[in-house]
C-alpha cells in the first residue's frame, strides 16, 4: 500500500535506527487548538516500534477503504451517509448497520446516546475505520479520507494508535434530521435544531480522529490533523503542488474538546 512506499522528506529515527522514519510517523503540532486534553503536549517522531505498529494499522485500514473508491461503491457495499459534505472533511459514510433504527427506538436516550448493533461503539479497531469520507455528495465522489469514532466512559479520549500522535476531538452536540437520520447541524440550540427538522443528540462521550492516508490526498504535515485544508467548500484539490498541502496544522475545521 501507499504506507509502505518510500516517504518524502523523512526524519531521523529517535530510537537510533539508521532507516529514516516515514512521513506518517512524524508531526510537529502542539496542544493549543487541539483541545485541553493536549495542553502542554507536543507531537513528535514516533519510535521504531510505534511507527511499525501505526504503519501496519494504516496498511490494513487503507486496504479496507480502497474497496470503496467512490461513493457509489460505498453505497453498493451497504454504506449510508452519516454527514453530508463539509469543508475540511468531506462526507462521513458508514456501514448501514441500524443507525436509523437505533435513533428511532423509543428507548433511545439522546442525552446519553448509544447505538447498539451499529459500527458506533466503545471498541477501537485501527484496521477498520467507522467512516469513509468522500469529496462530494454525488455518487461519483472519490475517497479522500477515513475516520474513527469511539465511545469512552471516563471523559478522556481513547488510547488509540501507538505513539500518541493521534489527538482525538469530539462533537458534543449534533443535530440529526428526524426524517433522514443524517447530521444537519452542530452545536445548535434546541430551537435551532428543531426549526431545521432535527433533534439534538449529545455525544460528549464520543471521540473522533482522522487519518489522511488516501493516495493523492495524504496530508504529510500531520497525518492525524483534524481537517484537510485541500478539502475546500467548493470541493477537493487533488493537485499536490497546491499550497494547501503545505499549510501548517492549526486544529481548524473542528474544535477539540
Amino acid at each position: 500500500s501507499a504506507c509502505t512506499q518510500p516517504a518524502a522528506a523523512p526524519a531521523p529515527d529517535p530510537g537510533g535506527d539508521p532507516d529514516p522514519l516515514p512521513w506518517w510517523c512524524t508531526a510537529t503540532a502542539w496542544g493549543p487548538g487541539h483541545g485541553h486534553h493536549y495542553e502542554g503536549r507536543h507531537k513528535g517522531d514516533l519510535s521504531t516500534a510505534d511507527c511499525d505498529s501505526v504503519t501496519t494499522s494504516f496498511d490494513a485500514a487503507l486496504a479496507y477503504a480502497q474497496q470503496y473508491p467512490t461513493a457509489a461503491d460505498a453505497q453498493a457495499g451497504g454504506f449510508e451517509r452519516f454527514v453530508p459534505y463539509v469543508a475540511g472533511m468531506g462526507t462521513h459514510d458508514m456501514p448501514a448497520t441500524g443507525l436509523a433504527a437505533a435513533i428511532a427506538d423509543p428507548s433511545f436516550d439522546r442525552f446519553d446516546p448509544q447505538f447498539p448493533g451499529t459500527a458506533i461503539d466503545d471498541v477501537f479497531d485501527p484496521t477498520t475505520p467507522e467512516f469513509l469520507q468522500y469529496d462530494g455528495n454525488g455518487l461519483d465522489a472519490e475517497l479522500v479520507g477515513m475516520s474513527w469514532l469511539v465511545r469512552t466512559d471516563d471523559g478522556m479520549p481513547p488510547e488509540g494508535f501507538a505513539g500518541g500522535n493521534d489527538w482525538w476531538h469530539s462533537h458534543p452536540v449534533l443535530c440529526f434530521s428526524t426524517s433522514f437520520g443524517v447530521v444537519i447541524g452542530e452545536d445548535t440550540s434546541e430551537s435551532q435544531c428543531s426549526s431545521m427538522g432535527g433533534v439534538n443528540r449529545y455525544l460528549h462521550d464520543y471521540w473522533m480522529v482522522h487519518a489522511w492516508i488516501v493516495p493523492g490526498m495524504e496530508y504529510r504535515i500531520d497525518v492525524f490533523e483534524n481537517h484537510h485544508p485541500c478539502i475546500t467548500a467548493g470541493g477537493a484539490t487533488w493537485d499536490p503542488s497546491d499550497p494547501c498541502f503545505d499549510e501548517a496544522p492549526s486544529g481548524g475545521g473542528h474544535s477539540g474538546h
